[in-house]
């Protein structure tokens, strides 16, 4: 009996510690490929509510390092839209997130058929 004791203590010390190496090198940084790439997302008008959730969601699911780019998220918010910017300006606190002006004689206009 006590050697049946001690296998099962013994296959579940070592189930413990793979989990711990294993949990220990993935959550070493992993140096991020940069090949020039930019994630550049702009934000329609009134969508306040959904862009803390898309970038949380972005880096939960490790977009940019997948994309291969330098690891920022770069935020176009329409002018106007105060409720956006505070909550651009709040993540980036948590994120690497970057605000960018919004050039209007750079984006096309979908109504104009550009």
């Amino acid at each position: 009996m006590e050697i049946f004791a001690l296998t099962i203590l013994s296959v579940l010390a070592f189930i413990g510690l793979t989990y711990l190496a294993s949990s220990f090198f993935s959550s070493a940084k992993i140096k991020m490929s940069n090949m020039g790439y930019k994630l550049i997302i702009y934000a329609p008008e009134h969508s306040c509510s959904g862009l803390e959730c898309l970038v949380r969601q972005l880096y939960l699911d490790r977009i940019p390092e997948r994309l291969m780019t330098d690891g920022k998220v770069y935020l176009m918010i329409p002018e106007g839209e105060t409720e956006a910017y505070r909550i651009a300006t709040a993540l980036k606190k948590v994120y690497p997130l970057e605000v960018l002006p919004v050039a209007n004689n750079i984006l096309y206009d979908i109504k104009e058929g550009y």
